[in-house]
């Protein structure tokens, strides 16, 4: 009760929107034409519960999810069933697989979505809850889509327009779980194929460059590590699978030993299910090596980029040598010249100051005549220095300003590319 009700009552997993609320139902009722020893139930009634998308909370009312349960009696597996489809806006529990609960389970599946731009595969859950109820002569399911047209529940839907489907159901209501898996389970080929094209191309860049020219750069790292996270769910949604089909084989044959049926019909469902084993696995063996190579890809181009970085620090070293030779040289020429000017600059100002005409010499006295207005040249020169020395002063703390404010802007719009985050809808 306390899982019914923490389910009931999150927000994140119901529409709001009363107009989209909708609830299929399919029942199948009894055919006279079947031979009655070998029907087990005579109805089978279908309810199908979708999203609007991937990531849209479920097009359906707490009040009518009460409603169902009550009715058919479900129990807390359909309410941790249910949880997996809450509203999100990012692709988180891409790799989390749900432990199956009572008879009911989540399937997670690979499938392509028409796009213009970035890549077409999305991860997509389906949910089974199958109720047997056999005072009643009556098997409910439960399938929970990613959205109304969802493949799995259009290709049923299809097929129950047959008699000899219908029939087929009601003898054995445990064929539609083999058939969900099997509906999907061929996408994760095309998956892996597509995302190792991409892999064999970026190789391609790292194999034909060299370390003088690469072809590469931080940006083919990136894509290489997008096809690594793209591939990495893969190995935990097929090793859950596996567990999904060995729980499935079971319950098949507690179904065939309770009911009391032939063995032909135990086959019809366990043969199946180990081909589909197989194929899980070989799908799982590919993910894995996929995993690694691109694990060895991303190592390879990180280490040719270093190797880059290193050859680049070792052509800086050796021009910092060159500047450093060159800055030396130029160090000694200043000081021979400040030594020279230093030298030069007393009889430099003597000759200036004898120079002007504030200074003269008489003949007859044979002495230097100061003119009275020889302070006019302090009172020019001194206030021109302080001018001068003030206007470096004002310069250099403009200068410093711009350059902090600057270096701030930069940090800024550091932080807000970090920050930012392009999420993609499925």
């Amino acid at each position: 009760m306390e899982l019914r009700t923490c389910t009931i009552q999150n927000d994140a997993l119901f529409s709001r929107s009363k107009q989209s609320h909708h609830v299929q139902l399919t029942i199948i009722g009894d055919d006279t034409r079947q031979d009655p020893k070998r029907i087990i139930f005579t109805d089978h009634s279908q309810l199908s519960i979708h999203q609007k998308d991937t990531w849209a909370p479920l097009s359906v009312s707490p009040e009518m999810i009460s409603l169902l349960a009550d009715h058919h009696k479900l129990g807390s597996g359909f309410f941790q069933i249910l949880s997996c489809f809450k509203d999100r806006y990012m692709p988180a529990e891409e790799g989390f697989a749900p432990a199956p609960r009572s008879f009911g389970w989540v399937y997670k599946y690979s499938e392509k979505k028409p796009v213009q731009s970035g890549t077409p595969w999305r991860i997509r859950q389906t949910g089974l809850y199958h109720v047997f109820d056999r005072e009643r002569a009556k098997t409910v399911l439960i399938i929970i889509s990613p959205s109304p047209t969802a493949y799995f529940l259009t290709r049923i839907l299809e097929l129950l327009e047959q008699p000899q489907f219908r029939s087929t159901i009601r003898t054995s209501p445990m064929l539609l779980h083999p058939m969900l898996i099997s509906s999907h389970l061929s996408s994760w080929r095309e998956y892996l194929e597509y995302h190792e094209s991409l892999l064999l191309k970026l190789d391609m860049k790292s194999a034909c460059s060299s370390l003088g020219q690469p072809l590469f750069t931080y940006e083919t790292l990136r894509e290489v590590r997008e096809v690594e996270k793209k591939i990495l769910p893969i190995n935990p949604l097929l090793t859950a699978l596996d567990g999904v089909i060995k729980d499935l084989e079971d319950a098949n044959r507690n179904f065939t030993h309770a009911y009391g049926l032939n063995d032909s019909a135990f086959q019809a469902i366990q043969a199946p299910l180990n081909e589909l084993r197989k194929e899980a696995a070989s799908y799982r063996t590919q993910a894995v090596h996929m995993q690694k190579r691109a694990q060895s890809s991303a190592q390879s181009i990180l280490d040719s980029l270093n190797l880059g970085f290193q050859q680049l620090a070792q052509n800086q070293n050796k021009n910092t040598l060159v500047m450093a030779r060159s800055s030396r040289e130029d160090s000694v020429a200043i000081r021979a010249i400040t030594l020279v000017t230093s030298f030069y600059l007393p009889f430099s100002f003597v000759a200036t100051m004898f120079g002007m005409n504030l200074v003269d010499f008489d003949e007859k006295s044979r002495n230097l005549i100061v003119s009275h207005q020889f302070w006019l040249y302090f009172v020019i020169s001194v206030p021109l220095t302080v001018v001068t020395l003030l206007c470096w002063h004002y310069r250099m703390q403009a200068y410093r300003r711009s350059y902090l404010i600057g270096d701030r802007e930069t940090m800024e719009d550091r932080k807000q590319g970090e920050s930012s985050v392009d999420v993609e809808m499925v």
